[in-house]
């Protein structure tokens, strides 16, 4: 399994590692290290999520380790983490994930904040794709990069203005996939009101989506609202309109004379065609602990991009539960909803995916865990007519050592 052992997880290890030593003449600050080591063993009845299930058991072993380093005006905090894959039968998707998380931020003064966030990711196709989409795709490596630098201004005590920009670059294993560039300019601006409870919230953004099927250029605007409802529950509520202009390429065949036998040839012509369209903006989030619960509630529509070079509409919908039997036990609930939806320009969309995830949680100590969980998921492809499904059981242990950080 070793030997799946990708050079970007190595150069995350080197880098992670040499920002630590770094500091480390400056640990009499606040600066602290701590680590996370999971280990999951799984049973799939599905492991590909087709059509045609096949199961299999496999194993996971995920060791983390963060570092934060805080100063009165400047703090960075850093995750390097890992995901090795054994499976039991189908050996051919065993393999290594890895992730770097750096994000820092420096306040110049009394009203200017400056931060920086940057990430390398190298994951598989189909959990990604499901998270971010909804949509099931063919099982393939993908990686991604993103940095994202931003400034927060105090016009005066009550009012904050926000600007940040986005830029990332996706890139597939698989040939029929779509890699792509994405660029995002976006501003907020917030005000809060004198009763401490709400703030008032608009947003508007731009963003340019380019990849060898399309160029996608997609501006958008926000308003909302921020309410404290009390001192143990908040919500959170945005809305507003898009105006999304897509160009992309589509492929004829067409027969051309010639001057030899037979005379007649098919040849490729590939023609430009231009799509523009409006969509609404949605975004949604509550939250409440109780004494001896939480709760968390979010409703997400927005257009995203898919591998095969696409532009979708996406409506998500999550909901978690937690409940704390005893000191000890923990029982979770876990429910996620995608609705994906496109025009067709390159490919038609139109999919629904659902899971739901109850989990069973014993504290072995303060900060080591045991977990017994399961997860449903059912996809249907609605241009194709096909449904299928997936069921998976796992055990998982978590040890955490150290002070805890800002990324757990």
């Amino acid at each position: 399994m070793w030997s799946l052992f990708p050079r970007g997880a190595i150069v995350c290890l080197v880098v992670g590692f040499w920002a630590m030593s770094g500091l480390s003449p400056l640990w009499g600050a606040d600066f602290y290290f701590s680590s996370r080591l999971k280990f999951q063993g799984y049973y799939d009845d599905n492991v590909a999520f087709t059509y045609y299930p096949e199961e299999d058991f496999y194993l996971v072993a995920s060791p983390s380790f963060f570092s934060t380093y805080k100063t009165e005006r400047f703090g960075i905090t850093s995750r390097v983490g890992m995901e090795a894959y054994e499976y039991l039968d189908h050996t051919e998707l065993n393999t290594v994930n890895y992730s770097c998380d750096v994000n820092s931020g420096y306040k110049w003064g009394r009203r200017l904040d400056f931060t920086l966030h940057g990430s390398a990711i190298k994951d598989t196709t189909l959990e990604s794709e499901l998270r971010e989409t909804g949509i099931v795709r063919f099982r393939q490596d993908r990686h991604r990069y993103v940095i994202s630098p931003g400034l927060t201004y105090s016009l005066n005590e009550l009012t904050r203005l926000s600007l940040n920009f986005s830029a990332s670059r996706t890139e597939y294993e698989w040939k029929y996939n779509v890699d792509y560039d994405e660029y995002t300019v976006s501003g907020t601006l917030e005000r809060n009101l004198r009763n401490q409870r709400d703030t008032l919230l608009s947003q508007v953004y731009y963003t340019k989506i380019d990849s060898e099927n399309s160029l996608v250029h997609n501006y958008g605007f926000l308003l909302g609202w921020q309410r404290l409802l009390s001192s143990t529950s908040t919500l959170r509520f945005l809305a507003g309109m898009r105006y999304t202009r897509t160009e992309y390429y589509l492929t004829y065949l067409r027969l051309v004379f010639v001057p030899y036998w037979p005379f007649l040839t098919v040849v490729p012509v590939r023609r430009k065609e231009t799509e523009h369209n409006w969509g609404s903006l949605l975004d949604l989030s509550w939250e409440r602990t109780a004494e001896r619960s939480r709760y968390r509630l979010g409703v997400n529509k927005t257009l995203v991009y898919s591998s095969f070079g696409q532009s979708v509409d996406r409506w998500r919908v999550s909901a978690s539960w937690v409940y704390h039997l005893t000191p000890r036990w923990d029982l979770s609930l876990y429910l996620f909803y995608a609705h994906t939806s496109s025009s067709g320009g390159v490919y038609k969309e139109k999919n629904t995916y659902y899971s739901l995830s109850p989990t069973l949680r014993y504290l072995l100590t303060e900060r080591w865990s045991l977990e017994l969980g399961y997860k449903y998921a059912d996809f249907r492809n609605r241009v194709t007519d096909r449904e299928y499904d997936r069921q998976q059981v796992w055990v998982r242990l978590i040890l955490r050592f150290g002070k805890p950080p800002t990324f757990q």
